[in-house]
């Protein structure tokens, strides 16, 4: 195990923790979205077209679609960035070690973890699909589909890569450097993913408490499988194919990416059945990877400590 055992090894200050997370994210994010203040202070909404929690329509005031994704995801590649600066001088950290404690990211499991959620997500869409098809509705425009697929591809997994490193890579460590305890690695960095999206549309819509299950029971995913898989290369992928998937095929009118996709959904409802299906989806995402490589799922329960004879971890 050398994922989180290596910040034993680092530099762990409370004030650069702090440094890194103002910087980072809360900075970061700031400047990233001042294209974005800009663009809509120059459309036909005028400024007073952002609202907190209130989803935005671009098409409705005059942006593409595709370009509205772009400048809401440009704060993300900042603060991508950011945190690969920081994270040397501040904890003496490589940033591959914030992925998987190592000096080389595997990078066939960011395909595996990427290709098995799309196929989960997918079928899943697909059955709902079929079961509720007048509940949606098909807008299939090729060229917007081409060049939301294009910005989706190429932007939309520094998002979700710089989400899984920061929230499963960065602080992770840092909990387990304070509690040397992995039931406080996937408590807490999962309670703090939930409250990240707690400006999103979707909170306005269905209730801060339904969508906080919702956020948390994913990132709580997420956070066992980055912990038995010692790195978090499978979340990467699986986050990253998630927040592809819905923005090239699935929106609804509340959804924070409000793009030219094939589907639109009508019934925009969010239960508690949702977030049930979303764990039994999680539970079949670890089951599958557990078996491939073979987990030891007593893993999360043991102390987080260095230990020095500990054979070295193969990397594949």
């Amino acid at each position: 195990m050398k994922h989180l055992e290596t910040v034993l090894r680092s530099k762990n200050d409370w004030w650069a923790y702090l440094i890194v997370v103002i910087v980072s994210f809360f900075g970061a994010q700031l400047i990233g979205g001042i294209p974005l203040i800009i663009v809509v202070a120059l459309s036909d909404g005028g400024i007073g077209a952002i609202q907190a929690g209130q989803a935005l329509d671009f098409n409705a005031i005059g942006i593409n679609s595709s370009l509205g994704l772009a400048l809401i995801v440009l704060p993300f590649i900042l603060s991508f960035f950011v945190l690969y600066w920081l994270v040397k001088p501040l904890h003496n950290r490589t940033f591959t070690e914030l992925i998987n404690g190592r000096n080389k990211i595997r990078s066939r499991r960011i395909f595996y973890g990427f290709m098995l959620w799309l196929m989960i997500v997918a079928f899943t869409t697909v059955a709902d699909y079929y079961m509720r098809i007048s509940e949606y509705e098909v807008r299939f425009d090729l060229n917007a589909l081409l060049i939301l697929s294009a910005v989706s591809l190429l932007m939309l997994p520094f998002q979700t890569f710089y989400e899984e490193i920061f929230v499963r890579g960065y602080l992770a460590q840092g909990v387990a450097a304070l509690t040397r305890n992995r039931i406080a690695v996937l408590i807490i960095p999962s309670m703090f993913f939930a409250l990240l999206h707690g400006l999103n549309p979707e909170v306005s819509k269905h209730g801060f408490w339904l969508m906080m299950s919702q956020y948390f029971t994913i990132g709580l995913i997420y956070a066992i499988t980055s912990l038995l898989d010692d790195g978090v290369e499978l979340a990467m992928g699986a986050h990253a194919a998630n927040n592809i998937f819905l923005s090239i095929f699935v929106t609804s009118e509340s959804s924070v990416f409000q793009t030219d996709s094939l589907l639109k959904n009508l019934n925009d409802v969010i239960t508690m059945d949702d977030v049930y299906s979303n764990l039994i989806a999680g539970v079949l995402f670890i089951g599958i990877l557990g078996f491939k490589y073979k987990w030891t799922f007593n893993t999360l329960f043991k102390k987080v400590e260095i230990v020095e004879n500990e054979n070295a971890t193969k990397v594949f």
